[in-house]
């Protein structure tokens, strides 16, 4: 891409939007006077703040005063119709010599509508290696697709190369548990609750956007979440994740929002119809060998005996194998199963069995873990309704 193009003027009485102003701030820093100029040395200007005032007119005129209103040798003034006295227009000369004139590795810049920061455009080959990286990542076939959608719409709306963050694709039941247990949390959601666990999902970030701060110096070191730009402005971060979100769920994209908190997600489904811990107890039944449920308290199953179902506590417990299930539980269990058994007329019904001791418990608790790997196994069936 080109340098973006102002919306409109720049100048005295101009309209003056914030980020037109911020642009040719951002441009008349990068720009050095030339040999001879009747204007004095080094840049227009040594800040911007996407606010005109009067170092921003006396930048204009002193830039139009050197290449605009000069002649050849910048000797002499001399009038140009198609400039304007103390205005930036778009496409008009003021702005062309512009152009012509700013520091090569600022001939691309950009700036988001209504904010202040200007960045500088990603190149096609920035681009392609977020492409190949997220090639590289494991999503289902039809979510990858709209995974490389959103990176390429990011990069042909606004010239940012955005890429997957770092676990920001499938992630192993195991990876989600290791992530719900750091301090300070990261996720509530426990082993198979996540969008994650299930290649639909993906967290997108900012990584290598290069911002220009408020004294024209390039931040060349951003990480996925804008932390350094969070640092300098929330609110200018919070427009470029606005920026990611409306590409995202774009028709040219097609993906979903997930949590408002949650900015770098998108996913495959619309979460105001998906319950993550009711599909999850819908998915285990699938994978495995036991019915389940879930309600408020955590999650229920029927321990393998075909009955009633049973407390079993929350995903994490489970996949910790501190599961909440009781000897009492599967003794229970075991005497339902052998009183719905139909009797057999060539054999006597076997004797009770003995309580259930807390080694059955325990084995219990490794079997129940069992059907959570079958099911992190089965992950590409997973279904949102």
């Amino acid at each position: 891409m080109p340098m973006q193009l102002i919306s409109g003027a720049v100048g005295e009485g101009a309209t003056n939007a914030i980020h037109d102003v911020a642009l040719v701030q951002a441009i008349l820093m990068k720009i050095t006077r030339p040999p001879r100029a009747v204007t004095g040395i080094g840049a227009y200007l040594s800040s911007y703040n996407g606010v005109y005032g009067a170092s921003t007119k006396n930048a204009i005129n002193a830039f139009q005063t050197d290449y605009v209103f000069a002649s050849a040798n910048r000797l002499q003034s001399v009038p140009n119709p198609n400039a304007t006295a103390g205005e930036v227009r778009p496409g008009d000369a003021t702005w062309a010599a512009m152009l012509a004139q700013v520091a090569t590795d600022f001939a691309s810049m950009h700036v988001l509508t209504g904010g202040k920061t200007v960045y500088v455009e990603a190149t096609a080959a920035q681009l392609q290696t977020k492409i190949v990286q997220a090639n590289a990542l494991t999503f289902t076939t039809v979510f990858r697709t709209k995974v490389r959608a959103c990176i390429n719409e990011m990069h042909a709306r606004h010239g940012i190369a955005v890429g997957v963050c770092d676990q920001g694709d499938r992630r192993t039941f195991q990876a989600q548990y290791l992530l719900l247990q750091k301090v300070p949390s990261v996720t509530h959601a426990g082993p198979g609750e996540s969008n994650h666990n299930y290649g639909m999902a993906t967290d997108i970030g900012f990584a290598g956007l290069r911002w220009l701060h408020a004294d024209g110096a390039v931040d060349n070191n951003e990480k996925s979440w804008l932390h350094h730009l969070t640092a300098a402005s929330a609110s200018e971060a919070n427009r470029f994740w606005d920026a990611l979100r409306t590409v995202g769920t774009s028709a040219a994209v097609g993906a979903f929002r997930g949590p408002l908190s949650d900015r770098p997600h998108l996913q495959n489904w619309n979460d105001a119809t998906v319950s993550m811990r009711s599909r999850l107890a819908v998915h285990l039944q699938a994978s495995g060998s036991m019915r389940w449920s879930h309600a408020s308290d955590g999650y229920r199953c029927d321990l393998g005996f075909g009955g009633a179902l049973y407390p079993v506590g929350t995903a994490a417990q489970i996949w910790n194998l501190a599961a909440t299930v009781t000897a009492a539980n599967i003794t229970q269990a075991r005497a339902a199963a052998a009183a719905a058994a139909p009797p057999s007329p060539s054999a006597p019904r076997p004797p009770a069995r003995p309580p259930a001791t807390a080694a059955d418990a325990t084995a219990m608790r490794q079997a129940l873990r069992d059907q959570f790997d079958l099911s992190d196994a089965n992950w590409q069936n997973w279904t949102a309704n």
